[in-house]
């Protein structure tokens, strides 16, 4: 029992190490039809993803537990991935009630956040929990204890096509997966940069 199982842990490991390919990464879902805004007040679709493969992070501007964390590695990521034109960022707020784009654009730039394929959006609270729980399936939301928001430390990999690719951790092997599968599906697009 225990060699099998050792051998089905090996076989996993082999697997998920060999992605390198677009074709490597499962499509895991697809995004319903959402309407956001972003920093600058322009709209965010799902036609706003053409293009581009994203990294999605839920986040709000007011959080000082794992919020910074994410979006510092969110900028590690983004200096780390500028060899790759597709590579885009997205930041999507969980407490849409405080984050206005006016709120979210001076976060960015108090944070030195490159906003040249990066976007945080936000939106109408039913728009945002539509988005966050029903279309990428992660929790949001305060606990009857705390009147702190909870929400997923996880980061999302989504296509060109607006296709959930992949949730990955926050630690470095997370990371380090991620950056993988970004670079799989880039290399499959187009070499021309794009932005809005």
């Amino acid at each position: 029992m225990a060699s099998s199982c050792l051998l089905s842990f090996l076989a996993l490991l082999a697997f998920g190490c060999s992605k390198t390919s677009a074709n490597d990464v499962p499509v895991i879902a697809e995004l319903p039809a959402f309407s956001l805004v972003d920093q600058d007040e322009q709209a965010f679709t799902p036609e706003s993803m053409q293009g581009g493969v994203w990294v999605a992070a839920f986040v709000f501007t007011h959080c000082r537990t794992t919020c910074p964390r994410l979006t510092a590695q969110m900028k590690k990521l983004q200096g780390r991935l500028s060899d790759v034109p597709s590579a885009h960022f997205l930041s999507v707020s969980v407490d849409p009630r405080n984050d206005t784009p006016e709120v979210i654009k001076a976060y960015m730039t108090t944070n030195g956040i490159d906003e040249s394929n990066w976007r945080f959006v936000t939106g109408q609270e039913e728009a945002i929990q539509d988005f966050v729980v029903g279309g990428f399936k992660v929790g949001y939301g305060r606990t009857q204890w705390s009147t702190e928001l909870t929400h997923s430390n996880s980061f999302a990999l989504v296509d060109q096509h607006a296709r959930i690719r992949g949730y990955y951790g926050s630690d470095d092997d997370g990371i380090a997966e991620l950056e993988r599968d970004l670079r799989a599906l880039g290399a499959a697009l187009p070499p021309n940069r794009w932005w809005r």
